[in-house]
């Protein structure tokens, strides 16, 4: 009988138990990276937590973390890559823990990505250096799953027999350590992670051992400059980046080739500059480098540099004798009568339309304007116009049609315009035009050659037009036009001594091209883009054969009211 009853009453307590227990998790689902894996379920309302369980055995989930049953998700971390895990997840509820879900199982992804190159790779100092040791120093990686360096060196560049693993007490300085004295030797390093993925070698670093009798690269080149009309800019190109007791350069000169009697220590500097050297003289420099140890690289080879005669575009004594530039002073007496009838006349139309009344207005632009229209005869009836008036902006790229322009200041020159027109009829209309550019450059020898002399360009173009106007769709129009230039330009150098600013005008005229493309909404009518290409020629007024116009491509907006 009391075998029964404590049966009873194991019975009635499993099944208590059982009924106070929370549900199995279930929809177990896995997600992982190289160091993780992302777990989640789909869990019981009524749990108070849940154990995640895992492992790297199916039958052995000997890890467990208990997760807030407000959550029913959980990653876990710290993984190894590209291993296989297991997991299960149970509920607790009541003291009671359920049965694990089923046991499902992922791998971690491989950890393919290398470590930074480690930078910063040097000798902590001079003193450093001994006869059988040396140490380096670096800057140290940053990333998370970094694990060690390896210091190589070797006797021949670029080939290394031997490596040193730097352990974590050393992980921005090493000291290397059983090295032959009186050797050169070559030195690199590298960063490896966790997953022993191994970065890229730094830049090498050579380092001879005392006592030291082995002299540095000579430099890698040399070039000279002139850089003032009596001085010239020698520099010298490093090739010792990689000696790790570099210590200066020797600059050598003379005016006899073979013979550079002058010389000048530049320490660690790469330039220098010779001043007051005769206008036609040529001179000759070499350089080489030195070590701490006082030992001197061979030379480079020699160059040459001519002290010649500078030029700049505006002045080209072939090309402007007189005529097409005219100074501000003599502009009244020295421009061509042809151009200031043309400004004038257009000027005049301009006005007129502006003041005289309407009636007086119409006969003054059918005996002024027929050559250019012949539908002029009602020039207030434009229907399909927005207006009579149009004012815009535009950017553009300029082509230079001279090549020497090219040879001191270049072709991408990009001008800003401004411009306004008047319509007299819809297919004829006025455009008053000016814009700006400025561009800067280095002056020219007589030779041709290249100086460091720097110089600067600026161009304001003013122009008008007598533009004809088809339409071409609705709300595109098409259009042609041509007329006068007017430039102002101007043109600076840092010798202003030898080459004083130049400021003047010049004449010509130009052609252009273009489509104008009206905003179709009723809100913004009147606006829209335009289109244009153009061509200036500006050496038309005088004797030289020196043209500042060229191609001009434009994009711009406007307002047509």
């Amino acid at each position: 009988m009391k075998l029964q009853l404590i049966y009873f009453i194991s019975m009635m307590l499993m099944i208590f138990q059982t009924a106070l227990a929370a549900d199995v998790p279930t929809n177990v689902t896995l997600s992982s990276t190289t160091s993780s894996i992302a777990v989640d379920w789909s869990g019981d309302s009524d749990a108070d937590s849940y154990f995640v369980y895992w492992g790297t055995t199916s039958g052995n989930l000997s890890n467990r973390v208990t997760v807030d049953d407000s959550l029913t998700e959980y990653t876990i971390t710290g993984l190894e890559s590209a291993t296989t895990y297991y997991v299960a997840v149970s509920s607790y509820d009541n003291s009671v823990e359920s049965d694990q879900s089923d046991v499902e199982s992922i791998s971690t992804t491989e950890d393919t990505g290398t470590p930074d190159t480690p930078s910063g790779f040097s000798i902590t100092s001079i003193a450093d250096i001994g006869e059988n040791s040396v140490k380096l120093e670096w800057n140290e990686n940053t990333e998370t799953d970094f694990d060690h360096y390896k210091v190589y060196y070797s006797t021949s560049a670029g080939t290394y027999d031997a490596f040193i693993e730097a352990t974590d007490s050393d992980y921005t300085s090493f000291t290397v350590s059983s090295l032959t004295n009186s050797v050169r030797y070559y030195f690199s390093i590298s960063a490896v992670d966790t997953s022993d993925n191994e970065s890229e070698k730094a830049d090498e670093l050579i380092v001879d051992t005392l006592e030291d009798n082995f002299s540095p690269n000579k430099p890698a080149g040399i070039t000279g400059v002139l850089s003032g009309i009596d001085s010239v800019t020698v520099s010298i190109i490093d090739g010792n980046t990689q000696m790790a007791d570099f210590t200066g350069n020797i600059l050598y000169y003379g005016n006899t080739a073979g013979s550079l009697d002058n010389s000048v220590d530049l320490e660690k500097n790469f330039s220098q500059i010779l001043t007051d050297r005769p206008v036609g003289s040529i001179w000759y420099f070499a350089a080489s480098s030195y070590d701490f140890s006082g030992n001197e690289s061979m030379r480079t080879d020699e160059i040459s540099v001519t002290i010649e005669e500078t030029s700049r575009f505006l002045n080209q004594p072939e090309d402007f004798d007189g005529g097409c530039f005219i100074s501000a002073s003599d502009a009244k007496l020295g421009f061509p009568y042809q151009l200031w009838l043309i400004l004038t006349a257009t000027l005049f139309v301009f006005l007129i339309r502006i003041i005289v009344p309407s009636k007086v207005n119409v006969i003054f632009l059918i005996c002024t304007l027929c050559i250019f229209s012949s539908d002029v005869s009602n020039a207030n009836e434009a229907p399909e116009m927005p207006g009579n008036n149009l004012l815009g902006l535009s950017v553009g790229y300029h082509i230079p049609a001279e090549s020497d322009f090219k040879d001191y200041y270049g072709d991408n020159i990009f001008p800003v315009y401004g411009f306004y027109e008047r319509f007299f009829s819809e297919n004829v209309s006025v455009e008053i035009e000016s814009g700006f550019m400025q561009e800067q450059g280095k002056l020219l020898t007589e030779s041709g050659e290249t100086t460091d002399i720097r110089s600067k360009i600026t161009l304001v173009p003013v122009s008008s037009s007598i533009k004809f106007n088809m339409k071409i769709l609705p709300y595109i129009v098409g259009y042609i036009a041509a007329g006068p230039d007017y430039w102002y330009c101007k043109e600076e150098t840092d010798e202003e001594g030898v080459h004083p600013e130049i400021e003047e005008w010049v004449g010509g005229f130009h052609g252009k091209a273009g489509v104008r493309l009206y905003n179709t909404d009723e809100k913004f009518m009147g606006t829209g883009a335009l289109l244009e290409s153009s061509y200036s020629q500006i050496d038309r007024f005088g004797d030289n054969h020196t043209d500042i116009g060229g191609w001009a491509f434009k994009f711009g907006i406007f307002y047509h009211f």
